[in-house]
């Protein structure tokens, strides 16, 4: 060996020799001054009042390593005294997330189960049976279909000029069934004069009253018996009803709407002569003009209210327009129930939605409510002051991250942000893997 490289062999020796030297620090020399133990001892620090002995304990500790440690790494004394401020800050997340998180969890997964249920309904309704004009059992699509087909033809044919399918009004129907109570009254005036009743002293005997209640039997039979049979023929006359809005006695069963037209005819006649006749009957001799103009216009007031029962049911579309009126409020129900199904099920996605984030800031306020809990602790504070001792760290070192069991609290979180999501896509199937929700041990 040259004189040269045992010189280098030397230094480097000297130099390895004084950076070991550096590292180790003479631990026997490193206690806590007397006056900060009393200090404490009356609370006035700098070490907690409660761990005034744990503090020795560490700085002893210390002392018999005999080196300085990553600030990463925990003693057997230092983990002991963290692990107690750990378990209080889980303890007290598992309460909080008991009263705070756990019952949002359950509103939501009830808000996720009632939006299942409604995609179910809305499922169920397009397996709807639907009734046709005839008693025929529809599906979802031929319901639609047939309503589609007929709609068309009943356009189709009013831009080409029919009349056929020409509805009567609603207003028209209720100045209708007001003439048919007046024609109550009338007819009931006309069988109270035919069978000799005393309108004005038909009580005082029980063979007036016997002969009142018979008059208004009658006038109310007759009305209603003279209205609804209009409406049956012209009811059946729908079949028969041309373009032009009249009857088509091309059509096959011709001889059978005359038939029918004329019995129609000859209800009106003979209960508007009756009316006239018992009118003439009643009306004073010597007025003869009069009585017959009174008779012919109370002919006229019942024919033409019988009149008006036929057309009110003739003049009202027809067998085509019929058939739309079994399916449409079928159909419409149907619309109706499902947009208030969706209607209900937006609101229902609009409150897991709100619910996951008040769920979210609960989460974010529990964690760092549970870890200031342990940095702030009277432990940290401990391990802290018998670090800045030992370690020559300062008081504000750092210490590794609280080790804190908050993995419910993420379980929570993405379970009830993936109940929502699956939420927003209608007609999704919401799988449940069954492991539920262990927030609190």
């Amino acid at each position: 060996m040259t004189p040269d490289s045992t010189a280098r062999h030397d230094s480097t020796t000297r130099h390895d020799s004084t950076a070991r030297g550096a590292d180790r620090v003479p631990r026997g020399r490193v206690r806590i001054p007397g006056t900060q133990t009393l200090t404490s001892a009356v609370g006035m620090g700098p070490m907690p009042f409660t761990k005034i002995v744990r503090c020795h304990e560490l700085v002893g500790e210390a002392r018999r390593i005999g080196r300085d440690r990553p600030a990463g790494e925990w003693t057997n004394s230092e983990d002991s005294l963290r692990r107690a401020a750990e378990r209080r800050a889980d303890a007290w997340a598992r309460t909080e997330a008991a009263r705070t998180v756990e019952p949002t969890v359950a509103t939501i997964k009830g808000l996720h189960a009632e939006a299942q249920f409604i995609d179910h309904q809305i499922a169920s309704l397009r397996e709807r049976r639907y009734v046709g004009p005839h008693g025929e059992s529809y599906t979802s699509d031929e319901a639609h279909g047939r309503h589609a087909e007929w709609s068309a033809l009943v356009e189709e044919q009013e831009q080409a000029g029919s009349r056929a399918h020409r509805r009567v009004s609603a207003r028209v129907k209720k100045i209708l069934l007001t003439l048919l109570a007046l024609d109550v009254v009338i007819l009931t005036f006309l069988m109270a004069k035919f069978l000799n009743v005393d309108l004005r002293r038909f009580w005082l005997t029980s063979d007036g009253v016997l002969r009142a209640v018979t008059a208004l039997l009658f006038g109310l039979l007759g009305t209603l018996g003279v209205g609804l049979a209009m409406k049956l023929f012209g009811r059946r006359h729908r079949a028969h009803r041309a373009a032009h809005g009249g009857w088509d006695f091309s059509r096959g069963g011709a001889k059978t709407l005359v038939a029918e037209l004329l019995l129609c005819c000859l209800i009106a006649v003979f209960l508007g002569a009756a009316m006239a006749w018992r009118i003439v009957l009643d009306g004073p001799s010597g007025q003869r003009f009069l009585t017959a103009v009174m008779a012919g216009l109370f002919t006229l007031v019942i024919s033409g209210v019988a009149y008006l029962s036929y057309q009110s049911e003739f003049a009202d579309g027809s067998t085509v327009t019929e058939a739309l009126d079994v399916l449409a409020p079928q159909l419409h129900g149907t619309r109706s129930t499902e947009t208030a199904l969706r209607a209900r099920r937006e609101i229902v996605v609009r409150q897991a939605a709100r619910l996951v984030g008040q769920l979210t800031r609960e989460c974010a306020r529990i964690r760092i409510e549970a870890t200031r809990r342990v940095v702030e602790s009277t432990q940290d504070r401990a391990i802290r002051y018998a670090r800045s001792i030992h370690q020559h760290s300062g008081y504000g070192g750092s210490l590794p991250v609280p080790r804190l069991a908050l993995d419910g609290l993420d379980l929570a979180l993405a379970q009830a942000t993936r109940w929502a999501d699956a939420g927003l896509e209608p007609g999704t199937t919401y799988g449940d893997d069954g492991t539920g929700l262990a927030v609190v041990a």
